[in-house]
């Protein structure tokens, strides 16, 4: 009996992707030895994504439909699509033709060699100096002080195992960062490089300061480090202002004045840093619900 294996496609106002991925992605899946499935996540798009989708299944069944109630964000769509059908196995892949269909073919290639997650390796494309400075310094920085493993230039393009799936479903955060959590339950990862190319359809929705909340959510679902950062700041602040009073022979008012510049200094740099990860506690705490689905868009 074939194994089972679902493509997880998040779409948000992608309507000029979705047929041109199918048409490509199709006859790379029709070459393997697998059951699959399409299973679009709709994102409560608000063109016509879920229109063209709907159109797809109404030729072929292997389409389904998942859609949210609202805009419930990237991370969000892939945790329902993996969440949402049963499979033996599941990739995830974005619509937009960056990242090429015909590596799935590798991907399960790898799979059925024994890995348990495979994931493309990016290499560089043309963009923006600041943009590739930006983003290597992303996942080099994340890497250093992330908790657990992290892979760099490893995105959510991947291919994995019901078991690697069930164990990012058990995790109990509501702030999902699958390429962290699919690093985090580690057993054999096979990494596979290829060309990302420039967007060829469709206009990208990342825009400067979502890719700094991006960033920022990253590191604090990888990392307890800026946590520990304010015990460090505040033992070499503790050692530092003696020295210097010492040194420099301040006076009392001296040193008044510069106990309450380093005061202000922690504070700052600390009480925010605090204040996420407070915030997220909190929201655990409340564990609300990543996404809700509209069922009636909904078609598995």
């Amino acid at each position: 009996m074939k194994k089972t294996l679902s493509v997880i496609v998040p779409i948000y106002n992608d309507a000029d992707c979705v047929v041109p991925f199918y048409e490509r992605t199709v006859p790379v899946l029709n070459t393997l030895d697998a059951d699959w499935q399409i299973v679009f996540v709709n994102d409560a798009s608000t063109d016509d994504s879920l229109q063209r989708v709907q159109d797809l299944r109404r030729t072929d069944p292997k389409v389904k439909i998942i859609t949210f109630s609202r805009n419930f964000g990237y991370h969000a769509a892939h945790l329902a699509g993996i969440a949402g059908v049963e499979s033996d196995y599941y990739a995830m892949i974005h619509p937009d033709l960056e990242d090429p269909p015909e590596l799935l073919a590798e991907f399960h290639k790898a799979i059925l060699g024994g890995a348990q997650t495979v994931y493309g390796i990016r290499s560089q494309r043309e963009e923006p100096a600041w943009v590739i400075f930006c983003r290597g310094l992303f996942y080099r920085i994340n890497k250093l002080i992330a908790d657990g493993p992290i892979i760099l230039w490893m995105a959510e393009f991947s291919m994995m195992t019901r078991h690697v799936r069930d164990a990012i479903l058990n995790n109990r955060t509501t702030f999902p960062f699958l390429r962290a959590e699919m690093s985090y339950v580690g057993l054999r990862m096979v990494g596979v490089p290829y060309l990302r190319v420039k967007r060829p359809l469709g206009e990208s929705h990342y825009s400067l300061w979502r890719m700094v909340q991006f960033a920022v959510g990253g590191f604090l679902a990888s990392s307890t480090f800026p946590l520990r950062m304010c015990l460090y700041l505040a033992f070499v602040m503790g050692v530092a202002y003696p020295l210097l009073w010492a040194g420099l022979r301040w006076s009392l008012a001296q040193a008044s004045q510069a106990a309450s510049i380093f005061t202000f200094l922690f504070v700052i740099a600390t009480v925010p840093m605090i204040a996420l990860y407070v915030a997220r506690a909190y929201k655990n705490g409340v564990g609300r619900a990543v996404y809700h689905v509209d069922p009636a868009s909904t078609f598995l």
